[in-house]
């Protein structure tokens, strides 16, 4: 037996494993490159935008709603709406506020005292000291009128002026309006000197209820 010979078969048949690099088979490479389309195809289409209330079955989705035939909007209710989506957060579903944190709406002087103060802290926000009730707080609030109507405003300050304790009128989308003209120019939030530096002004009532929803903003 010519033992070279065989050895010499055995080799070309079972290579030597070698140093070096070596091209990904076109297979290979064609079933990644489909299994990265279509994970990207199903990010764009089911990842939601990647926003965190997507999928939040307790957040309230704003989408087109056909008008009921014959009911008519009720600014309290949308009013409440707005509020949970865009206030309850920081003030709580309650109006009791966040205990050294954020200020009660129940109950509140700045809610049942004159609206045009309460008008003006919504649309420019509050930084700073606070007193209500007795108690100082001492954190922000953001400006709304960048992100809410006049007649989403009116329709939110409404509902808190009327709910819980609350037994104080209405305000309207007009007045809110005038309102905004006379803060257009200003920039920063309101201090408690200048709230109170505000004339007690009583804004006339009767919110508009013909605006629809807007989306939720984080305070």
């Amino acid at each position: 037996m010519d033992v070279a010979k065989a050895h010499g078969a055995l080799l070309r048949e079972h290579t030597e494993p070698r140093d070096g690099a070596a091209p990904v088979p076109l297979w290979l490479l064609t079933f990644f490159l489909a299994l990265a389309f279509w994970a990207g195809g199903y990010l764009f289409f089911y990842s939601g935008g990647f926003r965190g209330d997507v999928f939040n079955e307790n957040q309230i989705a704003w989408g087109y709603t056909p008008p009921s035939a014959g009911k008519a909007k009720d600014p309290i209710t949308l009013g409440k709406r707005l509020y949970v989506a865009n206030c309850a957060s920081c003030h709580q579903v309650t109006g009791l506020g966040q205990p050294g944190v954020y200020p009660p709406l129940d109950g509140s002087h700045f809610v049942n005292g004159p609206s045009s103060r309460l008008v003006a802290i919504v649309l420019n926000g509050v930084t700073g000291p606070l007193k209500v009730d007795n108690t100082v707080f001492n954190n922000n609030m953001p400006a709304w009128k960048g992100l809410l109507k006049d007649e989403q405003i009116a329709q939110i300050l409404t509902y808190v002026r009327q709910e819980w304790s609350n037994q104080s009128a209405p305000i309207s989308s007009e007045s809110v309006a005038a309102q905004r003209a006379k803060w257009t120019t200003r920039a920063d939030p309101l201090t408690e000197p200048e709230i109170l530096a505000i004339p007690t002004e009583e804004l006339p009532g009767a919110a508009s209820a013909s605006a629809s929803p807007a989306a939720p903003a984080a305070h």
